[in-house]
């Protein structure tokens, strides 16, 4: 046999070999569910070249032959098509199987984040930032994003007050327009026709019965006394009064919150209640159900005035007089001089 084709049929044998052998080690999976000895975490962070990626996966001990699976991931696409986040697998998993587990996020990490009721935007920003990497600035731009907002089904100039206060679960690094499309989608999905319908039957517009449980959230502190906040305003905005809203105050202030002066119920601002009358012109944070089920079933009373009981408490003390209320003032700073 001529050495020449000696050489070729080598060539080509060599090639079978070698395809049948890697084709084993990329498809093949050898991980197991059952060793938890053997699982890998793995960061992949948002913007990462391939390169810095493919690096992080042989460190890991997940990649059996990093040309072969630069060569697959190059063939498929995949190379500009992997989701950042930290990931879970098990070793031994197939090349073929992660390539297409950092395709989809199929193996993402879920991180449970919980945010409470009353979270303002910024607030969500930060938490989310820190328990899942969120890029917060991002998440205030596009919850201040009058055609992002429209896109997730809000018709409104910021999301404030329309991203339901709940437990989520996220992955590391996820976008912040999904965590804001779950939040917002949480909350329309409450906030249906039936509920719309209870705040015209109160002559409040949809968006103002939210605009008004904001403050309630923000004022209350004792679950039995949201109804009761509730009509409180409410009186006062029938009768024309300023709703002097402390919760307004604080939602302004740059260092807020904090214990507010005299001085800072002067400040020149459309969301300062104490000098203008009617509601704030958006809500000021995020209520929760309790506090909007109380703006829709309000508590009926001729209360018009409210001042902490300064007991420890946190509980209100109720008035429908002005002599009444500044009685009610003086027992709150006697009780306040007393406990210091």
């Amino acid at each position: 046999m001529p050495v020449t084709r000696k050489i070729i049929i080598g060539l080509i044998a060599t090639a079978i070999i070698t395809f049948t052998y890697l084709g084993f080690r990329f498809w093949h999976d050898t991980s197991s569910d059952d060793s938890e000895d053997d699982i890998v975490i793995v960061h992949i962070p948002s913007g990462a070249s391939f390169d810095v990626i493919l690096d992080s996966l042989d460190q890991a001990g997940l990649i059996n032959d990093k040309i072969s699976f630069r060569l697959l991931a190059t063939a498929t696409g995949a190379d500009d098509d992997i989701k950042s986040g930290s990931y879970k697998f098990q070793r031994g998993i197939s090349q073929a199987r992660l390539l297409n587990a950092l395709q989809e996020g199929d193996s993402l990490i879920r991180v449970k984040v919980t945010f409470p009721e009353g979270v303002t935007i910024r607030r969500i920003a930060s938490i989310a930032s820190k328990r899942i990497g969120l890029d917060s600035a991002e998440l205030v731009d596009l919850a201040n994003d009058r055609e992002f907002l429209a896109s997730i089904g809000l018709n409104a100039s910021t999301a404030e007050g329309y991203l339901m206060p709940d437990t989520y679960f996220m992955y590391w690094g996820a976008p912040p327009e999904l965590l804001l499309r779950e939040m917002a989608a949480l909350f329309l999905k409450y906030y249906d026709e039936q509920k719309k319908k209870r705040a015209t039957a109160i002559n409040l517009s949809p968006y103002e019965a939210v605009t008004l449980a904001s403050l309630v959230e923000g004022e209350a502190r004792v679950d039995e006394e949201r109804p009761i906040i509730a009509g409180l305003y409410l009186n006062r905005l029938r009768r024309g009064m300023k709703l002097d809203a402390d919760p307004t105050i604080q939602y302004i202030l740059p260092d807020g919150p904090r214990r507010l002066l005299y001085d800072d119920l002067k400040i020149e601002n459309p969301y300062n209640t104490y000098t203008y009358k009617g509601l704030p012109p958006t809500p000021i944070n995020n209520p929760g159900r309790a506090s909007i089920e109380a703006v829709l079933d309000p508590a009926k009373h001729d209360f018009i005035y409210m001042v902490a009981k300064g007991d420890g408490s946190s509980a209100h003390t109720f008035s429908s007089t002005k002599g009444e209320h500044d009685r009610a003032v003086a027992a709150y700073r006697r009780r306040v001089k007393g406990n210091r």
